[in-house]
């Protein structure tokens, strides 16, 4: 089996998941869950639910921030903590068993929703993703942005190749679509760089053994010749005895001292190094302005 074979049979496997956010209370996300059931199309679902550690613990009836108490009992409120995290997402598999749909369960410790979010999309690599977009009090029939902070967050920074929607009361608000052909492209156009620099690099490493060699040489001929033409230069000017002769001798010298021209910035850069970098730009441009129409 070939490398895009390989690659291919792993995004199918990938695409049958798709993961969906959810909040703490169940009855509140109903609406959320139904539609996703509703719509899944035989895919399999992957509820999510970032847990966030308790900052304040309580004690003897007060809370105290977690710096300031004991790390065993910091450790023992917060396991109980997740402990009803579990038991929430148990409840949220028990609605989709209900609808006859199979569903698997992820807890994401973080104590940012929209990071947590961000971080489970990028470690499993998802392709599908569903997350809310504002809270049921928020939706009207006139609704078409994003109204929940943490929804815009995602959908701003989360991977581009994943597909996202995003919904209220049941009702589909918002789709960011997947851009793969872009990223493809991009992929293609680094590893064609990598190339380019590896080849360039090569080609480089060897004039510059061969220059150095040769210079090595041409300048051992260079200083033989030169105290072969100064001993003659001595016995010459001591011969004729002129001021003539001496002003030619230094003329020639600093002729053959002086240093060859700058060499331009671009030197050394083929035409395929050009047209990668134009290429690169105009890609990224595309990509910078498709996610801002899509976020807008």
């Amino acid at each position: 089996m070939g490398e895009e074979d390989e690659v291919e049979e792993e995004e199918a496997v990938m695409d049958e998941r798709i993961y969906v956010a959810v909040g703490r209370e169940p009855a509140k996300n109903k609406s959320n869950l139904s539609w996703v059931l509703d719509n899944c199309e035989g895919n399999k679902i992957c509820i999510v639910l970032v847990h966030r550690p308790a900052q304040m613990i309580p004690v003897l009836g007060t809370k105290f921030d977690a710096a300031t108490v004991d790390e065993e009992l910091v450790r023992a409120y917060r396991e109980k903590q997740k402990a009803k995290t579990e038991k929430i997402l148990d409840e949220y598999l028990r609605i989709c068993l209900r609808k006859g749909v199979q569903a698997e369960k992820l807890c994401v410790e973080m104590n940012s929703i929209e990071k947590g979010i961000l971080q489970m999309i990028s470690e499993n690599r998802v392709r599908k993703f569903i997350m809310g977009a504002a809270s049921d009090k928020h939706y009207s029939t006139k609704m078409e942005d994003l109204r929940s902070k943490k929804a815009i967050f995602v959908c701003q920074h989360a991977s581009v190749t994943c597909h996202m929607r995003f919904i209220c009361k049941g009702y589909l608000i918002h789709t960011r679509e997947a851009r793969m052909d872009e990223v493809r492209a991009l992929s293609a156009l680094l590893s064609d760089f990598q190339r380019l620099v590896s080849s360039q690099s090569s080609t480089t490493s060897d004039q510059e053994s061969g220059v150095s060699k040769r210079n090595s040489e041409d300048e051992e001929e260079e200083e033989r010749e030169s105290r072969t033409s100064s001993s003659r230069s001595a016995s010459t000017l001591s011969y004729f005895g002129g001021s003539e002769a001496s002003s030619s001798v230094s003329v020639l010298e600093e002729k053959s001292n002086r240093s060859s021209p700058p060499s331009l910035p671009c030197t050394g850069m083929g035409l395929g190094m050009i047209t990668f970098l134009i290429s690169s730009i105009k890609l990224w441009q595309k990509l910078s302005i498709q996610n801002h129409k899509h976020c807008e």
